[in-house]
């Protein structure tokens, strides 16, 4: 099958391969129509292109190189331009692809590394690069016109105009920043590149270098919404506090009026890096406002010439000056997110943020919770089974009382059709909350999206669920070419299996369910632990003989600690298990401290140096009767040699 599809684009390809061997001459025609020639002086702001003259930064020479404005060689010759965080652009032309970062003095041509004398930087607004690099990768000739003093290059325009536009300079001849969504603005920050900006847009940093270490001179700008009600000048200038860094002291403190409004004004020194900072602090209704300046130098004089363009923030964005560059990332109330690692493109409320340290996507706000994940699909797997699994797994998980209105629908996602289901968990005090599993099946792989919010939230949370799941798209065809088979761990799991483990040491041995995480699984070890769906055991020895334990135990109930965490005896009795006698005793903690309700069972076995106790923690949410079986069939397996 595969073949004949190959056979029959071969054919189909053949007759235009033979129509351009046939034409060499057309296609040189084409490169002389498509002629480009550009005629630059450094220190000159006139630049001419095919004649046409334009205004630009000039052009300077730094260490050996000449750098030029990134717009005229994108307008020029046509390149592709693309601009991913903040700092590293790329160029294409042709079957060229040219890389370049800000702060780096290394060049990247179709991935073989070039360095460079000077790495790339913002000049007045105006992205400045290394044109001979970037020319002579597009094929370019650089010459000198002696008579005009010009350099000239010669070349022609791409072939096809590549994606992502032929500018990143759309502050070219801004001389101001500022954010719509957060209502702030400044003078453009001339020198520095951006360098950070938050998920949401609530800080934006820009610096002289990319590398945090060699930085001499950065701008921060930051927002915290912090309620309706007017903070105290205590509460500004702590909250300004809380920006600093543990070796950083105050040299200044104290409130400025500038054009009419007042500021908290904290200027400290790190003494690690040798900058000094000056925080300004304002509140508008509901945020509060903090822009910072660090530079390096003697004492804190080095700001002074900062002072200009910290007189310059104001806490609000002008619509309609035309001189003010817009950074914010909030497009109609919603941030864009994507995660190339994992393919994701989605669409966030502006309070929402990505999880950096979660190794699948996650997006969280103050109450609800999102995140993806994938996994390779059983073969011959349906929707169906999957929601019918899911639901059974549930069921077999949490008790009757903590789970409620389990539902199953279908749902069209971007990418297809797909299934949800839906339930309420309830972890104590009558609070509940809603769980929205969405799942997608595509090729080799099983796709999940997990809604997570307050029930008592549902209305809102709802909302915005259906707006996040809507604009959910996943590139299905980056996830088969970069992954290989990634097994779930977790629905296809078989709870039945069992594996014996041994103590050679303490003479025991105890059958495991295989699906039972060991976190410390070594048995002759003097402590054992094992967590899973329902709670956990933990396995120790005791220099104590098995009566005093049990003694010890019953006592907790009246103690402070036990009144406090609503600790009630269950019972003690003698047990044989395998031959072996024991002693069991079970402890409920009905209000434990940071955690959930649990009861505790322990098994305690006299040896001849003390005892062996096996205890196990099962929360009262999953004591169900197959968690509780499984217990129960893991402390009945216990053998002594």
């Amino acid at each position: 099958m595969k073949m004949n599809l190959y056979k029959r684009m071969f054919s189909l390809l053949l007759p235009a391969l033979l129509i351009l061997a046939m034409l060499p001459i057309a296609v040189f025609a084409a490169d002389a129509d498509n002629k480009v020639e550009v005629r630059l002086k450094t220190g000159s702001p006139t630049v001419k292109i095919n004649g046409k003259s334009t205004t630009v930064v000039p052009p300077f020479v730094s260490n050996g190189t000449t750098m030029v404005p990134l717009k005229v060689i994108t307008n020029a010759f046509g390149a592709g331009l693309k601009l991913e965080n903040g700092n590293v652009i790329t160029l294409t032309y042709n079957d060229r692809k040219i890389v370049l970062t800000f702060g780096s003095k290394t060049v990247k041509v179709n991935g073989a590394a070039k360095a460079v004398a000077v790495a790339p930087v913002a000049v007045k607004g105006s992205t400045m690069v290394p044109l001979r690099v970037i020319v002579e990768a597009f094929g370019a000739k650089i010459t000198a016109d002696s008579a005009t003093k010009e350099t000239v290059i010669v070349g022609v325009r791409a072939q096809t105009s590549g994606a992502g536009g032929t500018s990143i300079d759309s502050d070219f001849g801004k001389t101001k920043v500022g954010d719509s969504y957060y209502g702030w603005s400044l003078k453009y920050p001339t020198g520095l590149v951006q360098v950070l900006q938050s998920d949401n847009g609530d800080f934006v940093k820009w610096a002289d270098t990319v590398d945090d270490s060699k930085v001499a001179a950065q701008v921060n700008v930051f927002t915290e919404r912090v309620g309706d009600d007017e903070l105290s000048i205590e509460e500004k200038r702590e909250l300004i506090l809380s920006y600093y860094d543990e070796d950083e002291i105050t040299v200044d403190k104290r409130a400025i009026t500038v054009n009419g409004l007042t500021f908290e004004k904290v200027v400290s020194y790190a003494k690690q890096t040798k900058m000094y900072y000056e925080y300004r602090g304002i509140q508008k209704e509901d945020t509060f406002y903090i822009v910072i300046v660090g530079a390096k130098g003697a004492d804190k004089t080095v700001l002074n010439s900062y002072d200009a363009f910290l007189n310059s923030f104001v806490p609000s964005f002008n619509q309609a000056d035309t001189t003010l560059k817009d950074i914010t990332k909030v497009k109609n109330g919603s941030i864009t997110f994507k995660d190339a690692d994992y393919g994701l493109t989605v669409k966030l409320p502006a309070d929402w943020s990505s999880d950096p340290e979660s190794t699948t996507p996650w997006y969280e706000n103050d109450t609800d919770a999102f995140q993806f994940s994938f996994s390779a699909a059983a073969p011959g797997d349906t929707l169906e089974n999957w929601a019918s699994r899911r639901e059974a797994r549930i069921r077999e998980d949490y008790a009757a009382s903590n789970l409620r209105n389990i539902a199953k629908a279908p749902i069209t996602l971007l990418d297809g059709n797909a299934q949800t289901l839906s339930y309420e968990i309830s972890f104590g005090d009558n609070i509940w909350f809603t769980y929205i599993e969405v799942t997608y099946i595509s090729g080799d792989y099983r796709y999940s999206f997990d809604y997570i919010y307050p029930s008592s939230n549902s209305t809102k949370s709802m909302q915005t669920y259906k707006q996040i799941i809507g604009s959910a798209d996943i590139d299905t065809a980056f996830i088969e070419k970069s992954f290989g088979t990634v097994e779930d761990d977790y629905d296809l799991v078989d709870r039945s299996g069992k594996t014996m483990k041994r103590s050679s040491t303490y003479g025991y041995s105890i059958d495991i369910p295989t699906y039972w995480d060991g976190v410390q699984n070594n048995l002759d070890k003097d402590e054992v632990f094992f967590s899973y769906s329902a709670g956990d055991l933990q396995i120790f020895e005791s220099n104590e003989k098995a009566a005093s334990i049990v003694s010890t135990v019953l006592e907790v109930p009246n103690s402070n600690d036990g009144v406090s965490e609503g600790v009630t005896a269950k019972g003690s009795s003698a047990v044989t298990i395998n031959g072996k006698s024991g002693q069991k005793v079970e402890l409920h903690y009905s209000t434990p401290e940071e955690d959930l309700p649990y009861t505790l069972a322990m098994y305690i076995f006299d040896t001849e140096k003390g005892s062996i106790v096996f205890s196990f923690i099962t929360y009262d949410m999953h004591a169900t009767d197959s968690n509780l079986k499984m217990i129960n069939d893991v402390a009945q397996s216990i053998r002594f040699n």
